[in-house]
């Protein structure tokens, strides 16, 4: 029996430039007690439809009925979303840390959703029961923890108190956006398996958002995919896995890392999502789309029913092509590149120290890091730690939040003193080294940061940021500069004629590429990056994914990359580094670890790793339509 039935539901939101039309027609049911995902790249439709369903998109146009016990809820009023809102039905944030109000106790946050819905409920019952909600989704020492702030709290302990002020009324439906982004893979499991537990014991029904369809597939019962506010494809998740109906489809799952171990080339979704301003006269992803004709470029396509319970918005009635993928260095710009890059050894601002290939590039021994905060006690962040890397090895890192991987790049990088020991690069030992030695050597190593937003100047052009390390380094004249910043965006696939945009024109994906480029630009021995796709969309993550491994084939360069996704170290990387409480616990050949792994940590990362999901197959068995409906 459904709990919640979606008719017909637009959305359209209304702007400085125009009306967007955010959702457009979307209709589909969640069984009571079922798992239901929605999945989609960013800009797909995914959380407006969910806000819009719980009255939190003030200001919006909305057509179609969201019946839900009955009753319409679009056409519902403020006092009563209200009393439905948190008392039947649960909303967990993406961002727990936002989400939190930072003033005031985890305890008493919880408590008032209690006392607000049910006002004859005593405080000291309302503890009570938030403290055994607290329990319930594991919080450990929960009534001292009960006055902790926000703060005190980590990621994944923040989701957790989410979910249990989500849950502490035992609500009918729990609506779940992006729960687990960027936690930790042990943490992203353990939510997981919190709110499994919890629909199970509660019969609690979860619609859960993710762009990560293999995420999904690990936890869902059905599974539908929304592309610019389009409703793609819906059907149960073993379906969608074992034989992909809808070419979008396809592309999500061939866009992720293979959690097993295949290591070839990754395969994003070619082009850019559509301008939500104009409704396209025919199929919205057409553009983008291998199997498009004609016909898709002008009708919108029907809705099929298929007979193993899909159902899919297309005119194709076979099974999606594959897309292909090549390389993203085109051969002759990176020979320009090549040649430009050979100006290192010109002499140009007193010339480079040669660079002797049978050294490492790094070589940490017995290196130990503390934090000191005046007269409190020093907090050892890295313990004996001791890493060679060597000219064209990629090197993970990996570990969870606070394990001190960020902390060991940035020391190898110069920008944190160490405490003990030695960190050699290229040869010299970075405690050795003067400060105009120091100059010359930081050309060497270049950085790629996690957040492509807050890692670049707003208020700076794009060929601005991208030269200034040429420009401080090597005081290349203005017309040498801008053909060396140019011949860098093409290298890393941005169009040269945005030399003089800002970073707020540019997508996230697009935002990480000027981050590579700037790292690139003086050709450095060895590239840090830190978390360079944990942000992104698994289509872009995989054009980036892409661009850093067609990078080190055709230069050459060295890698240390930090991530907690498993899955993209095990695709990048050639040799791994397991770091727990500030030691490495396990280092070696990628495959031998992840295949044998010694280290009691290593394997509880690599059991958390592993998604269950459906088998993608070549499915050849029929599959026949049941029934054809005009969109």
């Amino acid at each position: 029996m459904a709990i919640i039935q979606v008719r017909d539901v637009s959305v359209d939101l209304p702007t400085e430039d125009g009306v967007v039309h955010a959702v457009q027609h979307v209709s589909f049911e969640v069984e009571r007690g079922e798992v239901f995902g929605i999945v989609g790249e960013s800009g797909s439709g995914k959380s407006v439809l969910t806000q819009t369903i719980t009255g939190l998109m003030p200001g919006a146009e909305v057509f179609g009925a969201v019946i839900f016990d009955g009753k319409d809820l679009l056409t519902a009023s403020d006092k009563e979303l209200r009393e439905l809102r948190g008392n039947r039905i649960g909303m967990i944030f993406q961002d727990p840390l936002s989400s939190l109000h930072p003033y005031f106790t985890i305890g008493s946050q919880i408590v008032e959703v209690i006392t607000t819905h049910e006002p004859h409920t005593s405080r000291r019952q309302a503890r009570r029961r938030a403290i055994a909600m607290l329990e319930m989704v594991g919080i450990k020492n929960a009534e001292q923890r009960f006055n902790d702030y926000p703060h005190q709290f980590s990621g994944g302990m923040r989701q957790r108190v989410m979910i249990a002020m989500a849950l502490v009324l035992k609500p009918e439906i729990i609506i779940a956006d992006e729960p687990t982004t960027a936690l930790d893979v042990t943490i992203q499991q353990q939510v997981l398996d919190v709110l499994r537990d919890m629909s199970r014991r509660l019969e609690t029904t979860v619609i859960m958002i993710s762009h990560d369809l293999t995420l999904l597939g690990s936890f869902a019962d059905r599974v539908m995919v929304m592309y610019a506010g389009r409703q793609l494809e819906t059907g149960p998740v073993s379906a969608l896995f074992a034989r992909p109906a809808h070419p979008y489809t396809l592309g999500l799952l061939h866009s992720s890392p293979d959690a097993e171990g295949n290591r070839k080339r990754l395969t994003p979704i070619a082009g850019h999502m559509p301008s939500l301003l104009d409704i396209p006269s025919g199929c919205v992803f057409a553009p983008r789309c291998p199997d498009a004709t004609d016909r898709c470029f002008t009708q919108a396509p029907p809705v099929a029913t298929l007979s193993d319970g899909v159902r899919v918005s297309c005119w194709l009635r076979t099974d999606p092509t594959p897309a292909t993928s090549s390389s993203q260095v085109d051969v002759f710009v990176a020979e320009r590149a090549r040649e430009r890059m050979k100006d290192r050894t010109s002499g140009l601002d007193g010339g480079e120290w040669p660079v002797d290939k049978a050294l490492p590039v790094v070589q940490v021994r017995d290196l130990h890091l503390a934090y000191h905060a005046g007269s409190r006690k020093s907090v050892e962040v890295l313990k004996d730690i001791n890493l060679t890397v060597n000219h064209g090895d990629s090197v993970g890192l990996v570990g969870e939040s606070g394990c001190g991987k960020t902390t060991l790049a940035k020391a190898i990088a110069g920008l944190l003193p160490i405490t003990g020991g030695t960190i050699t690069l290229l040869g010299r030992d970075n405690g050795t080294l003067n400060k105009s030695e120091w100059r010359r050597q930081r050309r060497q190593v270049q950085l790629v940061f996690q957040d492509p937003y807050g890692s670049l100047n707003p208020r700076r052009r794009v060929g601005s940021i991208i030269g200034e390390p040429l420009r401080i380094q090597h005081h290349l004249p203005a017309d040498r500069l801008r053909n060396r910043v140019s011949e860098l965006m093409e290298l890393v696939g941005l169009n040269p004629e945005h030399y003089n945009r800002y970073p707020g024109e540019f997508s996230g994906g697009q935002r990480q590429r000027i981050g590579i480029a700037r790292a690139l630009a003086l050709d450095p021995e060895l590239i840090i990056f830190d978390e360079p796709v944990s942000a992104l969309d698994v289509s872009i993550q995989a054009q980036i994914l892409n661009l850093i491994q067609d990078l080190q084939q055709t230069f050459g360069y060295t890698y240390l990359f930090i991530s907690h996704d498993l899955a993209v170290v095990r695709h990048v990387c050639n040799r791994v580094a397991v770091i727990e409480g500030g030691t490495i616990v396990e280092q070696g050949d990628t495959e031998s670890i992840y295949r044998n792994p010694q280290a009691e940590f290593t394997r509880r990362l690599l059991a958390a790793s592993v998604r269950d999901v459906p088998p993608e197959s070549q499915a050849t068995e029929s599959r026949v339509m049941v029934q054809e409906e005009d969109r």
